[in-house]
């Protein structure tokens, strides 16, 4: 007949309302049924009691109302979690619809009994409905012997031993009225194969599709097994509606069957069907309201009947449902209760992991909740030895392990950002996980929960040299309250009781039921929310290093569960094919007993093949039988994973590839995860210990991580390699051990030690390369520094080997930074080896030992110090190398000067090959010197791009120049023949050392530049002087005035730049030359006038020497500790006497207009007479003083003789 919705009367028999509205909203998270049905209206007087033709049938069109009534939905906490598991933490319960109602019942059915099992996992409560005669009481004698001994103790001591804990009516009675309200739905349900004629999308409820599949951010890790996640495996319940409800500030993940009809008029519409006789009370209305809010449904319509035969309809609005007659009920009270209950059962189920008992007797008032885990310790401890330990398993146990697995892995895998507060509800989820789960029964799982927890330690994609770890403010770190520290009882009842006087009240002491459960609910939330145990996770908050330390203990613990795969897996196997046995045996069994025949009913299906077979693969998947069973359990887990990782490929980090003939269990796979854990742990460990100059721990991690990254190239391909950034990091280590050299024996002793996280992994990289060959040398620092440079060096160029062109000008730098500082250690070594031979020997020669005379070559081995020499030339030349191939100018130009520096070294150098040094070498190595730092010159191109580099390069050069002029000038006379050639070279390189003397620009040299130029031009106006001794003129007029005017002029700058510098032992030298000079023109010089001249100028330079002694007095107070010096002393107290005794014979000899011979003579005598005793055994103090007393007098004796002397210089 035709739909007629819009004929349906409203009810009239309804009450005022309530000025409050209770909150409620639901939200279909995955619905099989697509629609809702239907709505037929049933004739008047239609029987209902004659079963309809499509009654029972389980076919799409019948939208589940097959399972509305007869399907019991047992353990579905378990199955919505883990179909849901971003919904457990974010929700407070999950259950079943037909718990909560029960629950939320509870002030009106005092008559009701009720067992439920409670699990806390996160912030959620998993209720499940616990049937003691379905698990317990019927059941075998060894079965949960440990619980059923409990229930008899405390359960059954109420007396009514048959219903006291019956949770469900079976009567007859109620059988037939199920029978009847199936009946009357399948009449209800209006069969057409049309299109529906009203739009689905206005229904109040949005039904939405659960995702398909996680978006995975990072590696495959395994699923838990079917049979593992529920604690009854053979039920396969699936909802009509997974249905999010938030009832006023609670939320619920929920599973209700509940029939939703619709129709033109009434898209949404719940169906009931109701006996004329007999009212509504206040349990079926509170039943009815709570399924039309948890499914969002606006209304419910009324079928009245009188012993199956249809009476009347009635519509009702779901608001309406608390205000009929008779069956009034206040929704404050149920919202109230809601609140209560969860409060109670949070304040109180506060252990996670741990399996609770909520029971309630019929007819009681108390409803108790028990720990059964801590029973199930508590009773174990007190078994004996005799009884298998397999009877005091908490069925429980795994599942909820599992739950909490999946729950954590799917907030890790799906959160965009994991904050410090997510990781700490991860962290806390993941070791409840671990404490229940035994790692020798289910290792794949344990493992996979220690590498999440490593990996929220340490999560992959941080950079090892600046890891960021998202930390928050000291305001928002919470701590854990750990729940193993609270000191209770083994086990306790934690009662909920309406009889007691301080927090609750009797339905006798108020008169009403409703108005007693709104006093009691009321008082009890005050007393749950003061007694609430505050159980949050603590945030994940710790330092770099305690990060790596807790990632390293995680990993650890995952590698020791490898080996319980290898066992496991063969019971699996055998248990497998005796499983297979089993069911080919049943299906032979059933096949014999029910034969294939044609069902009336049924169309006889016709097999046909396709004219175009599909290129499209399928997956076909077949019963197992006991010839494949065997091969295919090998490898089932593993083809699961292969196809997570096919259908999610592009979301995956994991972009290396597995070997076929190493990977090909999950054993191998999770070994893998782990140890490319640990190669990041440590590469980020040894960064924090570099940062911190713990240098040995730096180079014991490194070595650990370099060991992972081999293993992971063993067995995967294309793996991207950290060889590179490892060993470049280890180059570091040990170039900073050798510059930090005193605390070496600090860093021996940080590599040795090892935590036993470390110790653990490093063996089980131990065990696993053994065999292998060593691609990496040994990180250990050695007592040896020129070792410790090598194996830096050594270290950088493997790096190489590895490192992309990116990395690549980085780690040449740093190779050639330690190519020259090793190559600057050698040649001081060859220094200061050459120095202590070539004392030896003069030792030895001193001592008349003739062996001294034999050449370097009469030892049987190669001295050190060549050695050293070559292996410092070798260092600083691929030191060049290396910078020249990054094209850095700067070090580049360092080297140069290094290796010019060396050079320089070398021409001083007497090899074993030869017998002495030849000016003609070490002109060549000079020259060589000279064309480096002319190098490094062009290098900097200008003073500008690194003034300090350039005045380092120029100053080298200056002090080269100044150093090989030098040697020519002291030693040329023994190998030139031609003196002129030779004279020639020395002066070019003498004005060429003086004009890169940079005294212009200031700075901590110009004051050595200044020095120099003084010790130039003395040398000059030596050579000049040189020069004219060696002319062989006999008459002062055949001198070459140019060179005696430069002999002057260089000696007068020298003694310029002396004195200005207070240099007195140089300018003393200077000046005694000065006085040899004037002696000389007096011999050559003709004339008596000449002579005196000369000699007057040489008396006068003698007596400016009063201010040099003068001055050593007053700095050295007079103490001469110079041996030369003490020598020029006694030179020029000689000098001095020679130039007065000259003068005197010469103006005695001539005219003395002046008298200047008695004052000569006088002064002459004075040097003499004031001399008493002054001889070799007089000191060279007393010398000094003595020539500054007699300088004194001597000046005097001057200045009164004569007339007005030319003022004398002074410092």
């Amino acid at each position: 007949m035709e739909d007629r919705n819009e004929e349906i009367e409203p009810c009239r028999s309804i009450g005022p309302h309530e000025l409050d509205v209770v909150k409620s909203q639901a939200v279909i998270k995955l619905s099989p049924v697509p629609v809702p049905a239907h709505f037929k209206r049933l004739e008047c007087n239609t029987n209902l009691n004659l079963p309809p033709l499509n009654w029972l049938t389980t076919s799409h069109s019948s939208h589940g109302l097959h399972q509305a009534l007869y399907q019991s939905a047992g353990f579905a906490s378990f199955r919505l979690g883990q179909m849901f598991p971003d919904c457990v933490g974010e929700v407070d319960v999950v259950s079943d619809a037909e718990n909560i109602k029960q629950l939320l019942k509870l002030p009106y059915s005092a008559k009701s009994a009720i067992s439920m099992v409670v699990h806390k996992v996160g912030n959620t409560l998993l209720l499940d409905e616990f049937d003691i005669q379905k698990y317990l009481l019927r059941k075998a004698d060894d079965d949960w012997k440990w619980l059923r001994s409990f229930i008899l103790e405390h359960v059954l001591t109420y007396g009514d031993t048959q219903h006291n804990y019956c949770l469900k009516e079976r009567s007859r009675e109620a059988l037939q009225t199920k029978n009847l309200l199936s009946k009357f739905l399948y009449h209800s349900l209006k069969q057409t194969g049309d299109e529906l004629d009203y739009d689905v999308a206005n229904t109040p409820t949005q039904l939405t599709s659960r995702k398909q599949g996680l978006p995975i951010t990072g590696p495959v890790l395994p699923e838990p097994k079917i049979e593992e996640n529920v604690p009854d495996p053979k039920s396969s319940h699936a909802f009509n509606r997974n249905v999010v409800w938030t009832f006023e500030d609670i939320r619920m993940l929920i599973g209700t069957d509940m029939p939703i009809f619709g129709g033109p008029n009434r898209p949404c519409i719940s169906l009931r069907l109701r006996d004329a006789a007999q009212p509504i009370n206040v349990l079926t209305g509170i039943d009815y309201w709570l399924d039309n809010l948890m499914c969002n449904v606006p209304e419910v319509v009324m079928c009245y009947h009188l012993d199956g035969i249809v009476q009347k309809y009635e519509i009702i609005k779901t608001e309406d449902l608390p205000y009929l007659e008779n069956s009034q009920f206040s929704p404050q009270v149920v919202r109230n209760v809601a609140q209560n209950i969860l409060a109670f059962l949070k304040a109180n189920a506060t252990k996670a992991g741990h399996t609770y008992w909520l029971f309630k007797g019929r007819n009681d008032d108390v409803v108790k909740l028990y720990d059964l885990t801590t029973l199930c310790q508590s009773q174990a401890s007190e078994k004996s030895d005799e009884d298998p330990p397999e009877q005091q398993v908490n069925p429980f146990t795994v599942p909820v392990g599992m739950l909490l697995y999946s729950v954590a892995r799917n907030m890790k895998n799906t959160l965009p950002h994991i904050s410090p507060k997510a990781a700490g509800n991860i962290r806390a989820l993941l070791d409840n996980c671990i404490k229940l789960l035994p790692k020798e029964q289910y290792p794949q799982i344990v493992s996979s929960s220690h590498y999440i927890l490593s990996d929220l330690h340490v999560p992959a994609g941080i950079d090892p040299k600046a890891p960021k770890f998202e930390e928050v403010d000291s305001d928002d770190q919470s701590l854990y309250d750990d729940d193993e520290e609270e000191d209770e009882e083994d086990y306790e009842d934690d009662v909920l009781d309406y009889s007691s006087e301080k927090s609750y009240q009797s339905s006798e002491q108020s008169g009403g039921k409703a108005n007693v459960a709104v006093r009691h609910i009321c008082d009890a939330l005050r007393d749950f929310k003061s007694h609430a145990k505050k159980s949050k996770p603590a945030p994940l908050i710790a330092t770099t290093a305690e990060r790596c330390s807790f990632s390293l203990e995680h990993i650890s613990a995952g590698l020791s569960c490898l080996q319980y795969f290898n066992g496991s897996q063969e019971e699996k196997l055998k248990e497998s094919e005796t499983n297979a046995k089993q069911e080919e045996k049943r299906r032979i069994l059933h096949e014999e007993q029910n034969p294939n025949m044609a069902k009336p009913c049924s169309a006889i299906p016709l097999p046909y093949e396709q004219l175009k077979v599909s290129q499209q693969p399928t997956q076909v998947v077949k019963k197992p039988n006991s010839k494949t069973q065997a091969k295919r359990s090998k490898s089932k887990e593993l083809t699961t994973t292969t196809k997570s990782k096919s259908a999610n490929a592009s979301n995956q980090q994991m972009s290396a590839k597995f070997n076929t003939q190493h990977f090909g269990s999950w054993n191998v796979h999770l070994k893998l995860l782990l140890l490319e854990k640990a190669c990041l742990t440590f590469a980020t460990l040894a960064e924090h210990y570099y940062e911190s100059r713990r240098y040995g721990s730096t180079l014991r991690s490194i070595e650990l991580a370099c060991r992972c990254q081999q293993v992971l190239n063993k067995y995967m391909a294309n793996v991207v390699s950290q060889y590179s950034c490892l060993l470049g990091r280890a180059g570091d280590c040990f170039f900073q051990i050798s510059k930090n050299w005193e605390s070496i024996e600090e860093y021996i002793q940080q590599f040795g030690e090892l935590d036993p996280s470390m110790d653990f992994i490093g063996d089980e990289l131990a065990q696993e390369l053994e065999g292998e060959e060593e691609e990496l040398p040994s990180l250990a620092p050695s007592n040896n520094v020129e070792q410790v440079m090598l194996h830096s060096c050594k270290c950088y160029e493997q790096a190489l080997e590895h490192a992309q062109k990116a990395e690549s000008n980085e780690l040449l730098r740093r190779l050639g930074n330690v190519r020259n500082e090793l190559g600057l250690k050698y040649m001081y070594w060859a220094q200061e080896e050459y120095s202590e031979l070539m004392k030896k020997k003069e030792s030895t020669k001193d001592a008349g030992n003739d062996q001294t005379e034999d050449s370097p070559t009469a030892d049987p081995s190669e001295p050190l110090y060549v050695k050293l020499t070559v292996n410092s030339y070798d260092c600083l030349r691929r030191g060049i190398e290396a910078f020249t191939a990054v094209k850095d100018n700067v070090n580049l130009a360092f080297l140069y000067c290094n290796i010019g520096r060396f050079m320089r070294l070398r021409a001083h150098l007497i090899m074993p090959n030869e017998s002495a040094i030849t000016l003609e070498s070490q002109k060549a190595f000079y020259n060589e010197a000279f064309s480096y730092y002319v190098k490094a010159k062009d290098c900097l191109d200008t003073r500008k791009a690194n003034p300090e580099l350039w005045d380092l390069v120029h100053w080298e050069l200056s002090t080269a120049t100044f150093t090989l002029a030098k040697q020519l000038q002291d030693h040329s006379a023994a190998d030139k023949s031609s003196l002129v050639d030779a004279s020639k070279e020395v002066l070019e390189l003498l004005q060429k050392s003086l004009r890169l003397c940079d005294v212009e620009h200031p700075g901590a040299r110009q004051v050595l530049y200044s020095f120099r130029s003084g010790l130039i031009h003395k040398r000059i106006a030596s050579f000049h002087y040189s020069q004219l001794r060696s002319h062989g003129c006999c008459d002062f007029s055949q001198l070459p005035k140019s060179t005696l005017q430069l002999c002057k002029y260089h000696y007068e700058k020298a003694t310029q730049i002396l004195e200005s510098l207070k240099e007195v032992g140089d300018l003393l030298v200077v000046q005694l030359e000065r006085i040899s000079l004037h002696e000389f023109l007096a011999e050559l010089s003709t004339h008596t006038a000449q002579k005196i001249k000369q000699m007057q100028a040489a008396l006068e330079i003698c007596l400016q020497c009063h201010l040099i002694f003068a001055h050593v007095i007053d700095t050295n107070s007079g103490q001469v500790a110079d041996d030369e010096f003490a020598g020029h002393l006694t030179l020029f107290e000689s000098r001095l006497q020679n130039a007065l005794k000259t003068l005197t014979k010469l103006t005695l000899a001539g005219k003395d207009p002046k008298q200047l011979s008695k004052l000569y003579k006088r002064m002459y005598m004075e040097t003499l007479t004031g001399k008493h005793g002054l001889g070799a055994q007089q000191s060279s103090t007393a010398c000094l003083k003595h020539l500054h007393m007699l300088l004194a007098r001597l000046r005097a004796m001057c200045e009164t003789q004569l007339a007005p002397r030319p003022a004398v210089r002074v410092f």
